[in-house]
């Protein structure tokens, strides 16, 4: 993926906003501080497809195309995590690939079933 303006103030919004550090982010989304610093300084020019899986959750809000909300003030937080579910994503990070696919289509299927089954009237629409 192309390391664009609009992704690199992104990022640099996300990690004033809700990070003490890019030490900080990087132990978060297991990408190495070195790796986002040269995306901040754009050192370089692409972003490999497994470090922007990483990335995009967090980023997702402060881009322009977001449906969250609008690109980045610089008035924005990003959502605390809670324990459980930074667990969760601790534990899928350390899947491997295959496995995460098989694992997220899992979910999102469980997750479809049970919306149903609570009456939620909108079906989500899995990939």
């Amino acid at each position: 993926m192309k390391l664009t303006d609009e992704i690199v103030k992104a990022l640099n919004g996300c990690i004033t906003d809700g990070y003490e550090s890019v030490q900080e982010f990087a132990r978060l989304t297991n990408i190495s501080a070195e790796t986002l610093a040269k995306f901040l300084k754009k050192e370089t020019q692409t972003i490999k497809d497994e470090t922007w899986s990483k990335m995009y959750p967090l980023l997702k809000p402060y881009l322009k195309h977001s449906n969250n909300r609008p690109a980045f003030t610089g008035t924005n937080k990003t959502p605390e995590l809670e324990t459980d579910e930074r667990i969760l994503l601790d534990a899928f990070n350390d899947l491997p690939e295959k496995v995460r696919k098989e694992k997220l289509m899992e979910m999102l299927d469980l997750a479809r079933r049970y919306n149903l089954e609570d009456g939620i009237s909108e079906q989500i629409d899995l990939p």
